[in-house]
């Protein structure tokens, strides 16, 4: 039982860091206006606020890692040519 509740509350985590990803990425997100409860409402906003939380620790431990390195459209990691 516990084992099952941890892992929907990691899926639920990964989904709402997806949505921080496609927030970031496109501008696009959840319109949380529609929600007239004000708990609901509160509940939805602490939980897309958690996604932006993981989102941002995971780009944070990418970037200070050495085993990502920043590269560009069209270009390879060291930033010369085109990618293969």
């Amino acid at each position: 039982m516990l084992g099952r509740l941890m892992h929907y509350g990691i899926d639920a985590l990964l989904i709402a860091s997806v949505a921080a990803g496609i927030k970031r990425s496109t501008g696009l997100q959840p319109d949380l206006s529609q929600i007239s409860d004000p708990t609901a409402k509160g509940i939805a906003e602490k939980y897309f606020g958690l996604g932006e939380l993981v989102f941002d620790s995971s780009i944070a431990a990418a970037r200070a890692s050495r085993y990502f390195v920043r590269s560009y459209v069209g270009t390879t990691a060291a930033g010369v040519g085109p990618q293969a």
